[in-house]
C-alpha cells in the first residue's frame, strides 16, 4: 500500500488537492482527483473519530443536517462511500478508513505547518547567512551575543561566513548573506541599515624577537623607521584612504615592503620577522606567541564595527537579530 498527497492551494478555506493513492483490496486499485473544502474533511473526520454524527454536531456545535449534508457532498465528489449506514448507524467503509487515516495526517500536517509559519512570520525559526570580519569572533560583544542570540533561538540554522569587509558587502549586495559585522569608514547608501557597535583600537604588532627595540610605546619616529607590512588600497579602498589620512595627520609615512591582503597574512609576515604592521587590537586574543604588540591610544585609531543588512532583503530572522542585538546595546 503507497499513497501520494500533493497540498497545492488554500484559498479562504479552499483546499485544492491532488491525491494520488494506490490501495490494493483483491486488486482493486482507486484513484482520486478532487477539489474540496476543508470544512467538509473536519465533517467527516469529526463523525468518524466520534462513531456518528450526532455526537460531531455536539462537538462541533453545528446542526446534524449541516454536517450530514457536507459528509454526503464530499462522498459525491470522491466518487466514494465513505460509510455504511444501516439501521441508523454510521460504520465506516475500507476506503472511508484509509481515507480517514490519510486525512487526519494531512490535518496533523497542515496544523503543524500553519504553526510552523506563523514562526517563521516571527523570526523565531528560518536560516541565517551571516557574514563577519573574523578578528570580531574571537572574544568580547559578537561571541557573546551570538551565543545568547542561539540560546533564544534554538530552531534558527545559522550559516557563518568570514571576511574582509569589501567582500562581505559584494555578497549582501548580491543576496548570498543576510547581514554581516563589518567595519564601516563611510555611510554605506540608504538602501542599508546600519548599527554601530563599537569602536576598536588599532595596535602595534612586532617580532617578539624584536622586544628589545620597544619600551611600553613606540614612537611615530620609530615607525618611521621600521620596514612595514600593509593592508593594499585593493581590498579595502576606503580603509587605506582613511588609514593614510590619519597616518598623514600623524606625521606617518610608514616604509612597506610587503603587502598582504588579509591582517592575518600581516601577523604570519611579522611572526616571520619580516617586519611590523598596524593591526587590529582584536587580534591580541588569540596571536601567535612569536607576535608581540603595544597599544596606540594616543595615535587615535580606531575601528567602527557596525551591523549592517539591505532593507529591501531583510527576513524576518534578521529583523530577529537586529532587534535582539538592539535589546543588548541598550542594557
Amino acid at each position: 500500500m503507497s499513497s501520494k498527497l500533493c497540498f497545492l492551494e488554500d484559498y479562504a478555506g479552499l483546499v485544492i488537492i491532488n491525491i494520488d493513492i494506490s490501495l490494493s483490496i483483491d486488486a482493486y486499485w482507486l484513484t482520486i482527483g478532487a477539489v474540496m473544502e476543508l470544512r467538509q474533511i473536519k465533517y467527516f473526520l469529526a463523525v468518524a473519530n466520534y462513531g456518528g454524527v450526532r455526537k460531531a454536531s455536539q462537538v462541533l456545535h453545528v446542526t446534524q443536517p449541516a454536517i450530514s449534508r457536507q459528509v454526503s457532498e464530499l462522498e459525491g465528489e470522491l466518487g466514494v462511500q465513505l460509510f455504511e449506514r444501516a439501521s441508523r448507524r454510521l460504520t465506516l467503509t475500507l476506503a472511508g478508513e484509509y481515507y480517514r487515516d490519510q486525512m487526519s495526517e494531512m490535518m496533523n500536517n497542515l496544523e503543524s505547518t500553519t504553526q510552523m509559519v506563523k514562526r517563521v512570520a516571527l523570526g523565531s525559526i528560518g536560516n541565517l547567512k551571516l557574514g563577519s570580519v573574523e578578528s570580531v569572533l574571537w572574544e568580547g560583544l559578537v561571541p557573546k551575543y551570538l551565543s545568547t542570540f542561539r540560546e533564544k533561538n534554538p530552531d534558527i540554522a545559522m550559516e557563518m561566513v568570514t571576511d574582509n569587509t569589501v567582500k562581505l558587502l559584494d555578497q549582501i549586495e548580491n543576496g548570498n548573506l543576510d547581514c554581516a559585522f563589518v567595519y564601516l569608514f563611510k555611510n554605506l547608501d540608504s538602501s542599508y541599515n546600519t548599527i554601530e557597535l563599537r569602536k576598536d583600537n588599532m595596535a602595534f604588532a612586532y617580532p617578539a624577537s624584536w622586544r628589545e627595540k620597544f619600551n611600553e610605546s613606540v614612537s611615530v619616529e620609530q615607525l618611521n623607521s621600521l620596514p612595514f607590512i600593509r593592508f593594499p588600497r585593493s581590498s579595502y579602498p576606503t580603509f587605506y584612504d582613511w588609514q593614510e589620512q590619519k597616518f598623514k595627520s600623524l606625521g606617518l609615512t610608514p616604509n612597506v615592503l610587503h603587502w598582504a591582503h588579509h591582517e592575518s597574512s600581516m601577523l604570519a609576515l611579522v611572526a616571520a620577522g619580516q617586519g611590523v604592521a598596524i593591526v587590529n587590537s582584536r587580534h591580541i586574543a588569540r596571536t601567535s606567541a612569536l607576535v608581540q604588540f603595544l597599544p596606540l591610544h594616543k595615535f587615535e585609531l580606531q575601528l567602527p564595527l557596525c551591523f549592517v543588512w539591505k532593507k529591501d532583503k531583510v527576513k524576518p530572522v534578521v529583523e530577529t537579530l537586529s532587534n535582539q542585538l538592539l535589546e543588548r546595546l541598550d542594557r
